[in-house]
């Protein structure tokens, strides 16, 4: 018995006409007055849709999803949240020039290869330490919220102070 030929193509496509969830995107232009499926059309989970054309007749899950309705607005960071993350961008750029004079004035001669070795790697790890913390909390902080953003921006700024410069060590 031979098999018949998989369309490879058909879990691609969102247009299988024979599944109950399908709604065709031109039908509710086609209908005079269409606004797409009405209450009460059932999912195949049973939920019903609503439409969300601003009439106001919904339900609460409605003002919900109105909330949210554009989330590419709601999710740009806020203007006061943009100023503080380029804000901590020239302090970590500060302190990194730090470390950098730091490192510059402090020289030293190991007994070993090894020891001097690794004294240079923890230089260069203290120098790129500050831009890699920034680029890390920017990346892993919600870039809607002010609150964590600061925190780890402050914890940050405080650890990685240049302090041979700050301590007066160096002079």
């Amino acid at each position: 018995m031979a098999r018949p030929t998989p369309d490879d193509d058909a879990a691609l496509r969102w247009d299988d006409v024979d599944d109950p969830s399908y709604l065709d995107p031109g039908a509710a232009e086609d209908e005079p007055g269409g606004t797409g499926p009405e209450q009460g059309d059932a999912a195949p989970g049973g939920a019903g849709f609503a439409s969300h054309d601003g009439d106001g007749g919904g339900d609460a899950g409605d003002a919900a999803t109105d909330a949210g309705a554009d989330p590419a607005v709601s999710d740009l960071p806020a203007p006061g949240l943009r100023l503080l993350t380029a804000a901590f961008a020239v302090v970590f750029v500060l302190w990194s020039v730090g470390w950098i004079i730091s490192v510059g004035l402090v020289p030293i001669s190991g007994p070993t290869l090894v020891i001097e070795v690794l004294y240079q790697f923890s230089e260069f790890l203290a120098i790129v330490a500050s831009a890699l913390w920034f680029a890390a909390t920017v990346a892993l902080t919600p870039q809607h919220r002010l609150a964590p953003r600061l925190g780890w921006f402050a914890v940050g700024a405080l650890v990685l102070l240049p302090w041979p410069l700050v301590l007066g060590v160096i002079g």
